[in-house]
């Protein structure tokens, strides 16, 4: 009898351990960023949101950096990490490569979801739209940045006036460089993030135009997270804002975040009607 009831416990023992493995299939999470910087400064930023997320969740939360970015897209794609920190181009490739994933949130970076470029112009040009760019000589930036490429050379596709003639062959490395190129007068206009312009705009530059808006960078997760474990960390990421201390977690990634908010899929339609129409342009 003692020994029945000692092989019934170990049963429910098994069943019980069993049961627990499946609701937290994972006691180590991974989270993933792009190298967008240098390995030493990524690690600096998002370390202390490691630390944060492992001692809010209860998880064992640990940090991966991608060596590229197409790494970075297939390794989410695949499951093979838990958490992701994605731009939103590379957001759109994932969903096009790999389908849709659970959303945890996007930034919020002074009280706004989105970010816009800027066409630039020198303060003494007589050009005032992007209707005036025929013939004139236009400065773009790595054809995988946001800002500087994708969603500008869309723009100016649209305005029907233009084409790739008369860009830059060889795209300017950084936002930097163009806004230079500008200043300079080796090119008449040229695409940046706001930041570099308010930069040198003392030096003698002028907002030209804004780009469209494109939803911000955002968190991700693996199809194979438990779905108790994304409420959980969602929560704590949307009420990172709510506490001195997590607030400045958010704010040494990037100093101007003001929160961590709620995204869905639909935020980053626009995106993908740009890079859709952006890999037909190229294919022809």
């Amino acid at each position: 009898m003692l020994k029945c009831c000692l092989q019934t416990n170990t049963i429910m023992w098994l069943m019980l351990l069993s049961f627990c493995q499946n609701v937290y299939a994972k006691e180590t999470l991974t989270l993933a960023v792009h190298p967008f910087l240098s390995p030493v400064e990524i690690e600096k930023r998002f370390t202390p949101l490691v630390n944060y997320l492992s001692l809010q969740s209860g998880f064992n939360i640990i940090l991966k950096i991608g060596s590229n970015y197409e790494e970075h897209i297939e390794y989410i794609g695949t499951d093979k990490v838990d958490i992701a920190y994605m731009g939103p181009v590379s957001y759109v490739k994932l969903v096009n490569l790999y389908g849709l994933k659970p959303i945890l949130a996007k930034l919020e970076v002074n009280g706004q979801s989105f970010f816009q470029g800027v066409f630039i112009v020198r303060k003494d040009s007589n050009i005032k739209s992007l209707a005036e760019l025929k013939k004139k000589r236009i400065a773009l930036g790595n054809t995988n940045s946001t800002m500087s490429f994708i969603v500008p050379h869309y723009q100016l596709h649209q305005t029907g006036i233009i084409n790739d003639k008369i860009i830059v062959n060889q795209p300017l490395a950084t936002h930097e460089d163009i806004a230079l190129a500008v200043l300079s007068g080796d090119f008449d206009v040229g695409a940046v993030k706001p930041a570099v312009f308010k930069s040198y705009q003392a030096y003698g530059l002028r907002l030209l135009a804004k780009t469209p808006k494109i939803s911000e960078h955002l968190f991700v997760t693996s199809s194979k997270l438990p779905q108790k474990q994304i409420q959980i960390l969602r929560e704590i990421l949307i009420n990172m804002k709510n506490s001195n201390d997590g607030l400045a977690v958010l704010q040494g990634i990037k100093k101007d975040i003001s929160a961590l908010v709620p995204a869905t899929d639909s935020d980053y339609t626009n995106l993908k009607a740009i890079i859709s129409a952006e890999e037909y342009l190229h294919s022809h």
